[in-house]
Formats: C-alpha cells, structure tokens, sequence
C-alpha cells in the first residue's frame, strides 16, 4: 500500500487526515457484497492484519505459555505467578515495542502523527511528573495483574466445568462453528462492551474520581492505552464476562481479554497508521479513537460497531461533526442549568 504524505500541519503543529471516518461497508444498506468481501478478506481488513496478529498471539499463549488446564482446578501461587510473568513480558515487549519503534527510533517520524506536542513531563497530573512513566507504571502495576487475575478466573471456571468446555479434538461440527463465530463476533462484543462502559465512565461523578486519568493523556501514545484508574481497568476487562456465558473453549474468552489489551495499544499509537518501508500500513481505529481523546465527548466505542452512530455521538473528523458536537455539549449545559 502506497501512503499518501501529502496532508499539511496547521498552525499548532497537528494534523488530521482529509478522508472523514466512515463505518465498514458491512453496516451499508443497500449491501455491497463486494465491498464487504474486500474488507472482510482484504489487507487491512477485519481479519487482517490486527485481529489475526491478536488471535495468533492467543494461540500461541494457549499452546505454550499456558499450563494444563487440570493444573488449574485449584489456585495455587505457581500458575498464577506464571501468568502474571508471562503477561507483563508481553505487555512490555507489545506495547514497549511500539512506542521503541514509534517514539525513541522515531521509525516514520512525525508522518502521519496527529498531534505535533512531546509527551508531558513535570507534569504534576503523572506518577513521577513524566507521562510515559506515568502510563508504563499504571500499565504494568495496574493493568497486567488485572486482565491476569481475569483470565486466571477464566481458567479456574472452565477447569471445574462451571462454564462450557469442549477440547479441540473432540469437537463436533457444531462445536467448531460456535467456536470460530465466537472468534469473528469477539471485536465486535468488545466493541459493543466498550462503548457502554465508556459512557457510563465519562458519567461526572465517575469521570472526576476515575475515568479522568486516561484523559491526562491528550496527547497519546502506546503505553497511553491502558494507563487507567485500576477501578476503570477492572470494568474495563469484564468484556470477558461475555464470553463466560457463551464460550465452549478458554482461547475464545483469552482472545477476547488479549483484544481489549493489545487493541489498546494500537488505537493510541498517536498515528493514523502505522508503516514500515513506506509502503506496509497497519490502520485501526487510531483516528477514531484519537478524536474523542481530543474532544471527550464523542466516539466512545470503536467503527466495528455502529453504536456512536446510533446514539448520536458518532464525530468522522469534519468540521460538521465538529459543529454537531457543540450542539449537543450546549444542550446538555442548557437541560442541567
């Protein structure tokens, strides 16, 4: 793919890509079967690259990094440590990785980079009055033994057939098509998942005592993703909570943890895509993302799923959403005086 580079800063240093924010063509009416299959099957799509990058590294985590589920029938020090270790390893090298490439070897520059500030530092608002240690701290302290006690949990419950378990081998026809339409529903249900919660974290009495310390992070980076209150983090990661009362198999509830995290990271990269050589780019939904993290009151789930379109909250980047947006802060200031 070819990147455009054409696109100029404005007088602050920011720029803002010219194509407003559209939905996936699944969501179109009348259907284009065409468009749905290219972005569907296409390189970047929905499958590729990102979800199958997340997927592969939940498979990877299953058959090699996790202990046998019969291992885990009680808690015990051993197998939870182990998952606490291998997660911070991953987390780290996942989200230290793209802020090493992005931030420190500065692997594209600022080309594509919405915002043209330096992360804060002696900034009161941050553990150590530095934003990426601030985010790094909150991250690997708060975030990891989070999502770990989680999929610990997650293990425990299918290890004692208190939620459904089929082994692969055994599985039926219908087991596998259950299996792999949970694994094609599961961004969607973090998307859904994530745009309630959101809402209800930006409520003002949620907002003030929790949710306002993503939002130190304006400006965003990597380690920005899951720099949060360890109350948000906890709502945050109870997307898994789905797949308890639907899944067959553990790998479709840790993917749908391993997507809340590792989607994190990459929809605050601070870059509308991400690129190597000039020609490969990953896109996701940085853009999206990035506009409610410059304007709070909009995009609160993600483009997988309609529902800031269809609750009114849905901003594509233009002027006109940005007019709207002001509407609806300056109606809500009205209706609460």
């Amino acid at each position: 793919m070819t990147i455009d580079s054409s696109h100029a800063r404005d007088g602050n240093g920011d720029w803002r890509p010219a194509e407003r924010i559209k939905l996936p063509p699944i969501y179109a009416w009348p259907p284009r079967p065409a468009a749905i299959t290219k972005w569907m099957f296409g390189f970047p799509g929905y499958l590729w690259p990102m979800n199958s990058l997340t997927l592969g590294i939940t498979l990877a985590t299953w058959f090699f990094l996790t202990p046998e589920l019969a291992a885990m029938k009680t808690f015990e020090a051993w197998w939870i440590a182990w998952l606490l270790v291998r997660n911070v390893a991953l987390t780290f090298m996942y989200f230290g990785g793209l802020h090493l490439y992005l931030y420190v070897l500065k692997g594209q520059g600022d080309h594509l980079k919405f915002s043209g500030k330096a992360f804060a530092t002696n900034d009161k608002r941050f553990i150590f009055g530095d934003q990426v240690r601030d985010n790094m701290f909150r991250t690997l302290c708060f975030a990891v033994p989070i999502f770990t006690a989680y999929e610990a949990l997650t293990y425990w419950l299918f290890a004692n057939a208190f939620i459904g378990f089929v082994p692969i081998a055994e599985g039926s026809v219908a087991f596998w098509a259950w299996f792999v339409a949970l694994l094609l529903l599961a961004p969607v249900i973090h998307s859904v998942h994530f745009y309630f919660i959101h809402r209800l974290l930006h409520w003002r009495p949620l907002y003030r005592s929790v949710h306002r310390i993503h939002h130190y992070n304006v400006d965003v980076g990597p380690w920005s993703g899951l720099a949060m209150h360890p109350v948000e983090l906890a709502v945050y990661f109870s997307t898994v909570c789905v797949q308890w009362l639907v899944a067959l198999h553990p790998v479709n509830a840790i993917f749908q943890i391993h997507l809340a995290v590792f989607n994190a990271a990459v929809s605050h990269t601070g870059f509308d895509r991400l690129i190597v050589n000039g020609r490969f780019a990953i896109e996701s939904n940085n853009h999206f993302h990035y506009l409610h993290h410059k304007h709070f009151e909009c995009n609160y789930g993600s483009t997988i799923a309609p529902m800031d379109q269809l609750l009114g909250t849905f901003h594509d980047g233009s002027s006109e959403a940005q007019t709207a947006m002001h509407a609806r802060r300056l109606a809500r200031r009205g209706s609460e005086a």
